[in-house]
């Protein structure tokens, strides 16, 4: 827990603390007292600095990716808040089919509805997620048979897709809870949440849940 500890402060600290750090704390006081004796130690602690400097200007050139603003979600985060219990392998699959798309192609995400799951069972609910995975496509799929993450090309494929798929399984949509009085014998539950997710950089995501993708009207 100690070494954890210290290895995290030292993480947190910049280049130029680290010089401070070194020539004051470290250096000076070792050439005040061993003299000339310090050099050698000195010359080696420069060292040891300058390639530890390196390091994090070489890792803060890689993962730098503008969203320092906190405009934007890790997208570790995202599939977190939209799959709450998956468990981290599930995520981390998740997380790679999303890295494989290009910089803000859509990413269509559905989180499945027990509700609906309890009334057409869950062979029906394959069927539909098998829909959106392959819909205009031969012998492929798009969604990395995740069954859940969905990479399209652009927004238009993406509806497309939707309109497609209400077309052919319509009970995967629902009628909006305002209508619902006056269709009584509707499909009041979708199959389940659709989420949008647009890669932005190489470790942030922008999200958001379509609350009227599933609906029929």
């Amino acid at each position: 827990m100690c070494v954890q500890k210290i290895v995290a402060f030292f993480s947190l600290l910049t280049p130029l603390t680290w010089f401070i750090w070194l020539t004051y704390v470290a250096i000076l006081p070792m050439c005040a007292i061993l003299g000339w004796l310090a050099l050698p130690f000195a010359f080696f602690a420069m060292i040891i600095a300058n390639v530890l400097v390196l390091f994090r200007l070489i890792k803060k050139a890689i993962y730098n990716t503008s969203t320092d603003d906190g405009l934007f979600t890790p997208t570790r985060d995202a599939l977190q808040e939209i799959f709450p219990r998956a468990s981290s392998q599930q995520i981390a699959r998740y997380e790679k089919i999303v890295n494989q798309a290009d910089e803000l192609d859509p990413v269509l995400i559905i989180s499945p509805n027990l509700n609906w799951i309890n009334q057409y069972g869950e062979q029906a609910y394959h069927l539909v997620m098998d829909g959106f995975a392959t819909e205009g496509l031969q012998n492929a799929r798009r969604d990395e048979n995740s069954r859940c993450v969905f990479h399209f090309r652009n927004g238009r494929e993406l509806v497309d897709v939707r309109d497609a798929i209400r077309q052919r399984l319509i009970n995967a949509f629902y009628i909006p809870p305002s209508l619902q009085a006056t269709h009584p014998h509707g499909q009041t539950v979708p199959v389940g949440t659709a989420w949008i997710l647009t890669k932005v950089g190489a470790r942030d995501s922008d999200f958001w849940e379509d609350d009227s993708f599933f609906l029929t009207l």
